[in-house]
C-alpha cells in the first residue's frame, strides 16, 4: 500500500509538471535549411543536449522528463541536419557549418546567454566546439561516453573512415544525405576538432562506459585511457566510470545520468 501510495504521488507531480510546462516543437530557418528543435520550456540556466552521431532529440526521452521535474530548467533538444525533421543542405554540411547552423538557431529562438551542455558520442564534439566558441556562456557540461580527437590517431582515423567510405553508397546519398555526409566528413571533423579543445574554465562530469562500442581491446582501453587523460587535465573535471554500461549510458542506467545533469546544474545555477 505504501508503495503504490508513493508511485501515485510520483506520477501526480510528474502530471502537474508536465501541465504547466510548455514545450515548443518547431523548425528554424537557419540559412539555407531548416533545424527541427523540441523545447520544453523552464526558467534559469537552459540545458542544450547534443545527440550522438545518427540520433536524434528523440535519443532522450528516457531521461528528458525526469531532468525536467528536478531542475525545473528549460531543456533544448534538436535534431541535427538531415536527421529527424531537421532539412539538409548539401552546400554547407561538416561540424563547423553545422555549429553555425545550431548557433543561428538558438539565437532566434532567444538562448544565446548562459547555457549548460550535455552530449552523447559524436554530440560530444558538438559541445567540444560549443564550449571552445562561448567559453564565457558555458556554465557547466556533462558528457556521456563522447568521441575524443585523442582516440583517433592517425592510422585509426584513416582506417575508421576507410570502412565509412564502403558504406556510403550513391544509394545513402540519394535517400539520407544527412548520414551520407555526416559520414563522409567524419575525417575532416575530427581533425577540425583538434584546433578546439574544451576549455579548462568550464566544469564538466565526463561519463565513460563500461562497455565501449568496441570489440578490440586496445581499442577499448585507449577509449578509456583517453577520457581519464581528458578528465585529469583540470580539477574542474570529474571522471565516471559507467559500470555495467554500453554506449548509451542514459538508456542503461538513466538514474545516474540524471543524478549528474541535476548536480551540474545545480551547482551551475548556484542553489
Amino acid at each position: 500500500m505504501k508503495a503504490l501510495t508513493i508511485s501515485l504521488l510520483a506520477f501526480t507531480v510528474l502530471n502537474c509538471f508536465s501541465a504547466q510546462a510548455q514545450t515548443l516543437d518547431t523548425l528554424i530557418d537557419v540559412g539555407g535549411y531548416k533545424l527541427h528543435f523540441v523545447i520544453l520550456k523552464g526558467k534559469g540556466i537552459p540545458i542544450l543536449f547534443e545527440a550522438g552521431g545518427g540520433e536524434d532529440a528523440t535519443t532522450w526521452n528516457k531521461i528528458i522528463g525526469p531532468v525536467a521535474e528536478r531542475t525545473a530548467a528549460t531543456l533544448i533538444t534538436y535534431d541535427r541536419a538531415g536527421f529527424g525533421k531537421s532539412t539538409f543542405d548539401t552546400t554547407r554540411h561538416g561540424i563547423l557549418n553545422g555549429m553555425a547552423g545550431l548557433e543561428t538557431g538558438l539565437k532566434k529562438l532567444g538562448y544565446n546567454s548562459k547555457i549548460m551542455l550535455v552530449g552523447h558520442s559524436q554530440g560530444g564534439l558538438y559541445a567540444q566546439l560549443y564550449a571552445a566558441r562561448h567559453p564565457d556562456k558555458v556554465k557547466a557540461a556533462v558528457l556521456i561516453d563522447v568521441t575524443t580527437t585523442c582516440f583517433y590517431n592517425e592510422k585509426r582515423l584513416a582506417v575508421t573512415q576507410q570502412l565509412i567510405n564502403h558504406q556510403n553508397t550513391e544509394k545513402l546519398k540519394a535517400s539520407n544525405p544527412g548520414a551520407y555526409y555526416q559520414g563522409a566528413d567524419f575525417s575532416n571533423n575530427i581533425e577540425q576538432m583538434r584546433k578546439f579543445a574544451f576549455p579548462v574554465t568550464i566544469p564538466v562530469t565526463d561519463f565513460v562506459a563500461d562497455h565501449p562500442p568496441f570489440q578490440d581491446s586496445t581499442e577499448i582501453n585507449d577509449w578509456k585511457r583517453c577520457h581519464r587523460e581528458f578528465a585529469a587535465m583540470s580539477s574542474n573535471r570529474t571522471g565516471i566510470l559507467a559500470a555495467g554500461c554500453g554506449h548509451f549510458i542514459f538508456n542503461d542506467n538513466p538514474p545516474l545520468v540524471i543524478n549528474a545533469i541535476v548536480k551540474a546544474y545545480t551547482s551551475a545555477s548556484g542553489k
